[in-house]
């Protein structure tokens, strides 16, 4: 079989080699659940020989390539995904595939673990189109199950996916996410000047993120100066449109102004995270909430709505509210506001949210998985 791993530095500790599906590296701007991926491959390759594959195509990595997590992931995951494809053939005996999206029904590998990010299409339906509900579905009900056990990015993921999937729930691990940006230092190595004035909010936009509310509040509430703005940073998603945005920039009889900033790379996100003066994440459920945590690490006071997962983070700084109450937001803000300069530490955090943490827990727990072998010539 061709030699598709990495190199890897003394001290890897010995085991079965790790076979990593590195579809979700192939998204356009990596972000969510490609950041993800990206960044348990890099941890888990910090540990134990790690293969890529797509469907039944192993990938072999460019010479040379940079497994460190301080670096672009858009660029590092553009260079793995180019590089050559040969046939998977069978893997050893003892191997661990890790589906860290969508897997198929048909096993490959002797130990199959998938990862579970949220399962907000069977919660909140309305907010995702029809085909995504549909194809969660199979994925809840057939394709997950094949899988010999789970890690779950939150307490409340794992919750969810014990009645909403067809998997056992003695087979679920939990293992909080780590940071999607700046996990051992700053991708912006430049000084930053924070900006009272300025709110900061992360992510696609999309209705389950709850944009209309927040560009309402923004508008309308009593609680932020006059000039304030807010910046958004993210690409336009399912079910919204650059048209529904336009309706928000500005408001008749409102100062504010809202700037939709787009996809932007690790530093220049890195930068806003540490300029803006407060970040602000009204979710309506979340597997996890990466804004939340990247903005805590980055010293930015963040508001969050007190539901799912998000109420798993606790941080001086973290301010709670209703995200369909728009008097809770502004409760949040003053509460903010009446803090003043807090200091927020690094260390309990990245002590609850580590990635290496995430890839010792899926190793142990596979370690704990009788391997079931894939009969010759089943592989999918």
């Amino acid at each position: 079989m061709p030699e598709t791993s990495l190199p890897f530095a003394p001290g890897i500790e010995p085991g079965p080699p790790v076979y990593f599906d590195a579809n979700p590296l192939s998204d356009r701007h990596l972000t969510g659940i490609g950041r993800y991926a990206a960044r348990l491959a890099l941890a888990m390759a910090a540990r134990r020989e790690v293969r890529f594959f797509m469907k039944d195509r192993a990938i072999e990595p460019p010479p040379g390539l940079d497994m460190s997590q301080d670096q672009d992931l858009g660029t590092w995951a553009r260079k793995l995904v180019r590089g050559r494809k040969t046939p998977l053939g069978t893997p050893p005996d003892g191997s661990i595939g890790v589906w860290p999206l969508l897997r198929p029904i048909a096993r490959t590998f002797d130990r199959e673990v998938s990862i579970l990010h949220d399962m907000t299409p069977l919660i909140l339906p309305q907010t995702h189109k029809e085909v995504t509900r549909s194809h969660f579905q199979g994925l809840c009900s057939k394709a997950i199950p094949s899988s010999d056990l789970a890690i779950a990015v939150s307490h409340s993921t794992a919750s969810d996916a014990s009645w909403l999937t067809a998997l056992d729930p003695s087979r679920i691990a939990v293992a909080h996410s780590g940071p999607s940006l700046c996990v051992g230092r700053h991708a912006h190595p430049g000084r930053a000047t924070r900006r009272p004035d300025v709110g900061l909010v992360v992510s696609t936009l999309e209705p389950r993120k709850n944009p209309e509310f927040l560009f309402r509040w923004f508008h309308e509430s009593n609680a932020l100066p006059p000039e304030a703005e807010l910046w958004w940073v993210g690409s336009i998603g399912w079910l919204t449109s650059r048209r529904d945005l336009k309706q928000f920039e500005r408001r008749a009889g409102s100062n504010r102004r809202i700037r939709f900033l787009g996809v932007v790379g690790d530093a220049a996100l890195c930068k806003l995270y540490r300029t803006a003066g407060w970040s602000i994440y009204p979710s309506l459920y979340e597997g996890f909430g990466f804004p939340v945590l990247d903005a805590l690490r980055h010293g930015t006071p963040v508001l969050a709505s007190y539901n799912s997962s998000l109420r798993e983070f606790s941080s001086p700084g973290l301010h709670f509210f209703d995200p369909c109450d728009a008097s809770t937001v502004d409760d949040a803000y003053r509460a903010f506001e009446a803090a003043g300069p807090v200091a927020i530490p690094r260390e309990p955090l990245d002590r609850l949210f580590s990635w290496d943490n995430v890839a010792r827990t899926l190793l142990g727990a596979c370690e704990k998985v009788e391997a079931r072998p894939v009969a010759a010539g089943a592989a999918a």
